[in-house]
Parts: structure tokens; sequence; C-alpha cells
């Protein structure tokens, strides 16, 4: 269902959208798009310019959605310069493609207008060499590590750490060819802007890496062979130059720091196996506090998954866990209520957070205990369902409970698998405000059209009490074929680089749930979207435009509402304006 964005960015150069050609035939008399390349100042050759279409005709928004036009390109001649031939009247990105060249302008491409009958000149880029970092990574014992994951990081927050394209394409599934050893432990990155990197292995970005790994983990490791970031040492690159020897070595930390401890039942002081056991790195507390906390609940409350995992595992019978090969620094550990999905034996209880620390040796006796907390039970049944539409339809249901207390900050979750004949129960939860999400997990999908409690729908987020056993929930599905497929347009100058869009659609009247937990997609370099698996009914679909500056990261927002049907696509187009009143975060 989710577009991930490195899909999305192949839709820019090689999707299906009409060619330019083909706009033109609208238009009584085409015009034509010329321009320079130039790396470091002379003609370039061969270079490829990539033109994409930018719709801003809302009455032809929704057809361009529906019908895709394809961007096309142009070849640089021996003088550098480019023609884009017959092209209709309308407005334009214009970019480079040079894997080995990057642009010296921050932004990563052109706008361009283009009226009928008329040439549009000196659409010029100015490129320059980009640099190389190569370098070989070892264990311990001074071997080769092969196909080991190699992370770059500027120095500089702001600056984009390679040539736009070129990064995008190696990062598709999270693991680009170019970002790993070879059979020599050899690795070899390009296409990078000039500028001071911090280079590190040992460290998986991809969450799902991070979690299931197919040999032992190792600690993150910096350049010259640190484990702590702030000791690592900072590579210079400049235009056109390799910078050699920036090799990696893991060390004491490679045969491994442990943590280790024991999961018990806070009362009684029982061991509990088969607990889902985990822990991530503390982030250290914002400098200037969010405007808008309540749009952030990281900020306001714990909870586990708040961060990338550095390890998962279960408790064994005794509730003993450990983890090995855990780096220098500071660590939360957390207890997952994930009961319902892995079949462990958590999920009646909570616990809080943990701290600890690695300094230069092992952690042990970690000792976390579990309460024994409130329940929510009921009953699921799909609306107007017949039998060939009934639960079996929808595969395996889960429903999920979030638990928020305002007052100590506090978040619990749980999930309960809906059983067939439609019960569920989800325990392990807080005291606070609590919320129920849907995961289908089947072909066919479903959607949470309501929740009811007495006989009573509720409205909103439903109070639950310390230990509270609360029973008789009745939650209504229905089928979730509707689609919202859309198009942003961004009005007062141009996304900058390191800016990003992504869109949200809520269902007006429908069950609360997290904003943060509502359906998202990506919107694509086209600035088209495609939001699936929703129910009929009325949406408020959101889009937000993030915006590095000065002052950290801005964002700007416009809503529109919709609504979809199972007989056609629900059709937005939303303007975001750059240079307005931004939405505070």
């Amino acid at each position: 269902m989710r577009t991930v964005r490195a899909i999305a960015f192949l839709t820019l150069l090689f999707g299906s959208i009409q060619p330019l050609a083909a706009l033109a035939q609208e238009a009584k008399e085409p015009g034509k798009i010329t321009g320079r390349i130039t790396v470091d100042g002379k003609p370039a050759r061969d270079v490829t310019v990539i033109a994409t279409p930018t719709i801003t005709d809302a009455s032809k928004i929704a057809e361009s959605i529906l019908n895709k036009p394809a961007p096309v390109k142009a070849t640089s001649d021996s003088e550098g310069r480019y023609t884009f031939e017959v092209v209709a009247a309308g407005k334009y990105r214009l970019a480079p493609f040079a894997p080995t060249l990057v642009s010296n302008s921050p932004e990563p491409g052109t706008e361009v207008s283009v009226t009928s009958g008329s040439t549009t000149e000196g659409i010029d880029f100015s490129l320059s060499q980009a640099g190389v970092i190569t370098g070989r990574v070892t264990d311990s014992d001074g071997r080769p590590v092969i196909l080991e994951r190699i992370s770059l990081k500027s120095a500089d927050p702001t600056a984009p750490t390679a040539n736009s394209i070129m990064s995008t394409l190696d990062a598709i599934g999270g693991k680009g060819r170019m970002y790993a050893t070879d059979d020599r432990g050899i690795y070899r990155i390009f296409g990078l802007r000039p500028g001071r990197y911090l280079v590190s292995a040992g460290s998986d970005t991809d969450v799902l890496s991070a979690m299931f790994r197919f040999r032992p983990k190792r600690a993150q490791t910096f350049y010259p062979g640190v484990t702590e970031e702030s000791k690592a040492k900072q590579v210079q690159v400049t235009a056109g130059a390799e910078v050699t020897g920036i090799d990696i070595q893991f060390s004491l930390a490679d045969k491994g720091f442990f943590a280790s401890g024991r999961v018990t039942e806070s009362e009684k002081g029982t061991p509990i196996p088969k607990a889902m056991v985990a822990y991530s790195k503390v982030r250290p507390a914002p400098s200037k506090p969010d405007d808008d906390s309540d749009n952030n609940i990281d900020a306001q409350v714990s909870g586990f998954g708040s961060g990338i995992p550095g390890g998962i595992t279960t408790t064994n019978d005794k509730g003993e866990f450990r983890f090995e090969s855990v780096s220098p620094g500071s660590y939360k550990l957390e207890v997952s209520p994930f009961g319902a999905l892995t079949g462990g034996g958590t999920s009646e209880f909570y616990g809080d957070p943990v701290n600890f620390e690695v300094r230069s040796g092992n952690v042990d006796r970690i000792e976390v205990k579990l309460h024994r907390g409130a329940s929510i039970s009921g009953v699921a049944v799909v609306e107007n369902a017949d039998k060939e539409n009934g639960l079996q339809s929808f595969g395996r249901l889960i429903l999920s409970a979030s638990v928020v207390d305002s007052q100590t900050k506090t978040y619990s979750s749980g999930n309960g698998t809906v059983g067939t004949d439609g019960t569920f129960r989800i325990g392990g939860l807080k005291a606070g405000k609590a919320t129920i999400r849907l995961y289908t997990m089947g072909e066919q999908q479903a959607a949470l059209l309501r929740v009811e409690r007495n006989g009573a729908e509720v409205q909103g987020e439903f109070d639950i009490q310390p230990n509270e056993q609360i029973s008789g929930l009745r939650v209504v599905l229905t089928t979730a074929s509707c689609v919202i497929k859309g198009h942003v347009t961004i009005e007062g100058g141009s996304l900058p680089s390191g800016g990003t869009l992504s869109v949200r659609a809520r269902r007006v009247g429908g069950p609360s749930i997290d904003p943060d937990d509502s359906d998202h997609e990506e919107v694509d370099s086209n600035g088209d979207f495609e939001i699936e698996d929703l129910a009929a009914g009325t949406y408020e679909v959101e889009v937000f435009a993030l915006v590095p500056g000065q002052e950290g990261m801005r964002t700007f927002s416009a809503k529109q509402t919709v609504n979809t049907s199972t007989s056609a696509p629900g059709i937005v187009a939303l303007v975001v304006n750059v240079k307005g009143k931004r939405k505070d975060q």
C-alpha cells in the first residue's frame, strides 16, 4: 500500500507520462527549450537533461493523474548545447542527469515556462566534477568484511550528501551496491559533492536489517576506527578528487560488549518468558521545544518503537535476555507488548522503559519489571456483510489499542487478533485515553468504520482506568477498496534541496486515531500521489511540505476535502505556498 520514495523517484526518470510531443498537439504553435551544459566552465558533451511537465491547470490535473505523462530527455552536443523540440506551452522542470557530476546549484532542477511559438533560451546548468571516497573494511583480525553497508553523513547537516539522482537510485531498497564492500572488503563511493563527511560501517539504517540479521551484529564504527561519532575524523572531499585510504577496522566493540538482564512480573517477581525486548539509542532532547508538541507524540511520551532498534530479542524460560556487540553509548530498553503478533506471553503486561549506558565494559543485571495492565475486549463485525463478504474474506485481522496519559506523559499499546467468530481481547494497557486501529494481513483490505461502546458510538478517544477490564466493545468494519489520487503544486518558489512532500487522508467523522498514524503517502517528484485501501466516505486530505531553513525544518501545509466511492477514485488538487504562513512544528 505504501509507496517507497525511491520507487516514486523512478517515475520521474522512467515512469509513464505523455511525451512532450503529445502535449504539444494541444497547442497550435509549439515552443522550444534550449540551454547549455558546462562542466567547470567548459562545454560538456553527452550530458542528459530530463524535462518533466508541471501541471498547474486544475481542469487537467485529474486527467494527468489518471493518465500520467512520461518525461523526455535531450542530450548536449560538442558545444554543450541541448534542445527540446516541439514543446507544448506550459511549465516544466528541467534537471541534468550525470552520475559522476554534481550541480553547482543547491536546487535539484529549474522550473521553465514555455509559451506558444516561442523559444525559451538560456536554461543553462553549471556542473562540476564530483568527488570519490574509497577504502577498506576489516574485522578485528584484519580480514576483509564482505558486503558491509557503508554510511555517509555530511558534517554540514544542511548539505546534500551526494549527487541527488545517483544517491536516490543507489538507495533503492536501502542496500545500494555502491554503498557496500566487495569480496576484498573494498568500497568506492562516487558522485559526491565537495565537502566534509563522516564515514562509518556496521550500522543499518534499514529497520528490518537492524532487527533480523543473518550474521553477528557489528557495532557502528567510524573512520578511522572509533565507535563514538564525536571522535570520528572528518573526510574532506574536493571536486574531481579521489580520497583513498579511508579504512575502517572493527576492534574491541566488534567482539563485543554485551548487555543482559531479566524480565519479571512486578507483583510476584516471577520470570516472563518469550517477552520481546528491544533497545535503541537515547536521542538528545531538542535544543528548542516544538511549537506544536501535540503533533509530535515522541516529544511527549515514551513507547516501544520510538527509535530504530539497535537489536531485538526474546526472553528465555527464565525471563533472561542478552544483546551482543553493543557499542558505547546511552540506550533505552523496552519490552514490546506484541503478544498477539508473536505468540509471546507479554500481552497482559506493560513496562516502563529502562535506561542503561555502555562505557568500556559489559552491562548485566538489567532488571525490567512488568505490570499487569488494563484490557479491552469485544467483537468485530462487518457492516452489511453477507456470507461472501464476512470477516473470513479479510484474512487475519489485528486490532491495536494505543493509550496516552497526558498527565504522566506515558504511552502504552497492545494488540489482539480477531477470531473467526469476531471476538478479540487486547491486554497490557496503562490508564489514559485509548484509540483503536485496525491492521489487515490479507489481500482484501478492511477499514475501521466506527467503534461502539455500550450501544453508543465512541466519539473520539475513550477513557481507560488503571487495571480496568473493558468489555462489550463493538468494532464495525467495512471493505477498503477506494482510492484517492492527487497532485501537489508548489507556489512561492520551488521545493529546495532537502525538502520533502507527504500527504495523509483522515476520514471525516471516522474513529479517532493518532494523527501520525493516519493513512500517509509520499508525493513523488512529479507532485503526484495515490492513497489506496480506503473505505467509501468523505476524507480530509492534507499535504505537508517540509522545508529546511536556518532555524531547522519548517512545515507548510494545505487541505482539501474529497469523497471516495468504489466506482471512481477521489481526485484532489492541492497547492502549497512555501512562502506563505508555515504550519508550526
